[in-house]
């Protein structure tokens, strides 16, 4: 049979399966037993042979065709361990995990001292969280290889998630015995005998270690500082002098006096320290706003005069770090805690966690809807023109893009931003969002004169989100001035109206719809909610949501409705109200005091 070489993947692996085999392959699942096939010399020469030529096919990525040679190596000897191994891995691949694992446990049990086979085995326990089963494997493979740190080191785990402290205790010395005095096994030692609550133990274990490297200080700090977090602060207080005397400006000291005074309540000496450490160039990032953030706790429970002090901590701290992000997002952070009202403080830094870290979605969307409320519409574009950049799947930073180049009268450019944020939609994207931007693509296209393009994206606007009232809307004024599809047009337009009884827009809509379906005594039932006839022409004029165009469709409503008088009130208004939509037959209308079509 000729095989197609293909590069491996598991669709491909999969279809060739499903299609079977003529020839047998390990699919069952058989007992884990020992046996040894007894091979004539022909068949070894015929195995050696074909697990060759299968492994070369492998190390070329010719994967199928290595399967299936690995399953003819199988036909000749079902008990050799080398090629179950091989199999199994593939089954894996496959994800036909309890076949995988019965022909490794095979090869395991046929070749107990490969270590390969053990490892492979205790893998894919650890993976599935099956502790106890994965222990097995990783106890009989730190005896094969007992030399191997990490194998040793991932028997303290299991048997440190087994409660098993002792045992773990135990196999740390074995890695001492290998690697010599190390810190982090020291650590780990100290905390295992604490839980076994044997403390003299524990610190023994730290002790050694300082015997161990008598110059590091930092192994001292630590014992005083577990002696500390045990309440025991006289024995602390005499390690940190001990420390303060061999090594004074040791960066973790200061530290460890801060935790000590706070322990004992000494808190003048705190809150100087603190300070002082909050301005000193040797503190850790982390520290130091976690240090701010203590001072502004403290400062806003206790003092009147709070605020002006942590702002004036902030600006020192701003002027020897200005580009501590940590910092400025604290900042952020305490205005919009204390200061709500300081839009523009808490906006600058904003823009400056944005400079420092693009990638801060948080920061971007907070500035994206602020330019966007405050009209800022250059700002805003800028913005987004990064956030495409940095953030091209949110589909947001397109829409504000496209927002705000309209808003500056590039329409052609603000087109594009939408274009291309629809070609970044995925399963993952918001509906609401896709349906957005197809919405006012299809505005665009419109008012461009592309009606086709418009009501493609319409039509795809609506199967994102099928009330997505400002596209129902305008889809279906835009039919009815074309004078088609207008039942459709209907359906759409009373959909708006169930959704928003009271908007005047959606109101004039359907009341268009219906005139121009020739029914207008309706029609003039719902232009009146939208044009009262008892309003003053005044408060007409004044209503910013009546455009010139929807008083002029008030008095032709009325006109074929036999209402003359109204009807040349209303052309009138539409005349002085101006805008754009009105007919070119408006000044006829008035003049003749009648209805013209245009």
């Amino acid at each position: 049979m000729k095989v197609i070489r293909l590069t491996f993947c598991f669709c491909i692996l999969v279809m060739w399966f499903s299609c079977g085999s003529s020839k047998k392959t390990a699919v069952s699942e058989e007992p884990t037993t020992v046996k040894h096939t007894v091979l004539s010399e022909n068949d070894q020469r015929r195995l050696e042979y074909f697990y060759l030529e299968a492994t070369q096919q492998k190390l070329q990525e010719h994967h199928v065709e290595a399967f299936d040679l690995f399953n003819h190596c199988y036909d000749i000897c079902p008990d050799a361990p080398e090629v179950l191994y091989e199999l199994a891995i593939y089954r894996f691949n496959l994800r036909q995990d309890s076949i995988a694992l019965n022909l490794l446990k095979r090869a395991s049990a046929l070749d107990p001292k490969n270590t390969y086979y053990q490892e492979t085995l205790a893998t894919y326990y650890l993976n599935n969280n099956e502790t106890e089963q994965a222990l097995t494997y990783l106890e009989a493979l730190a005896t094969l290889a007992p030399n191997r740190s990490d194998v040793l080191a991932k028997l303290v785990h299991v048997y440190s998630n087994l409660n098993r402290q002792k045992d773990a205790i135990r196999v740390l010395d074995r890695i001492e015995v290998l690697e010599g005095k190390l810190a982090n096994v020291s650590y780990q030692k100290f905390n295992l005998y604490r839980q076994l609550n044997e403390e003299k133990k524990a610190f023994a274990e730290l002790e050694s270690l300082c015997k161990e490297y008598p110059h590091e200080m930092s192994y001292r700090l630590a014992i005083g500082n577990q002696l500390l977090e045990a309440g025991r602060i006289d024995e602390a207080r005499k390690i940190y002098e001990q420390v303060r005397k061999a090594e004074p400006h040791h960066p973790g000291l200061s530290l460890s006096m801060l935790e000590l005074y706070k322990k004992t309540g000494a808190d003048s000496l705190y809150a100087t320290m603190r300070d002082s450490l909050l301005i000193t160039q040797g503190t850790d990032d982390e520290m130091r706003v976690a240090l701010m953030r203590d001072y502004i706790s403290e400062k806003m429970r206790k003092d009147s005069l709070g605020m002006q002090q942590v702002e004036t901590m902030f600006a020192q701290l701003d002027e020897r770090y200005p580009k501590h992000l940590g910092m400025l997002q604290l900042r952020a952070a305490y205005l919009a805690t204390y200061d709500k009202s300081n839009d523009s403080a808490f906006v600058a830094i904003m823009d400056r966690v944005i400079d420092l870290e693009p990638e801060n979605t948080e920061a971007l969307f907070y500035l994206i809807q602020y330019y966007g409320q405050h009209q800022e519409f250059e700002r805003l574009e800028h913005l987004c023109r990064r956030g495409v950049l940095t953030h091209p799947e949110e589909l947001v930073c397109h829409y504000y893009l496209g927002i705000a180049c309209y808003q500056q009268d590039k329409k052609r450019e603000a087109l594009q931003a939408f274009q291309e944020g629809i070609l970044q939609k995925t399963e993952q994207s918001r509906p609401t969002m896709v349906a957005d931007l197809y919405s006012i693509m299809g505005d665009m296209y419109h008012e461009l004169g592309r009606e086709k393009d418009a009501f493609i994206a319409y039509d795809s606007c609506l199967t994102y989100q099928a009330d997505n009232v400002s596209c129902l809307n305008n889809y279906a004024y835009f039919l009815s001035l074309e004078e088609r599809d207008l039942d459709k047009a209907e359906e759409m337009s009373y959909r708006t109206i169930r959704i928003e009884p009271n908007n005047k827009t959606y109101l004039d809509t359907y009341a268009w719809i219906l005139f121009q379906k020739e029914r207008y005594a309706e029609a003039q039932k719902y232009i009146d909610l939208v044009c009262p006839p008892d309003s003053s022409d005044e408060a007409l004029l004044n209503d910013i949501s009546l455009a010139g165009v929807v008083l002029e469709h008030a008095g032709d409503i009325a006109a074929l409705n036999n209402n003359v008088e109204q009807a040349l009130r209303f052309w009138q208004l539409a005349q002085k109200a101006g805008g754009r939509g009105l007919t070119a037959t408006l000044p006829r209308k008035i003049k003749l005091k009648k209805y013209v079509k245009e």
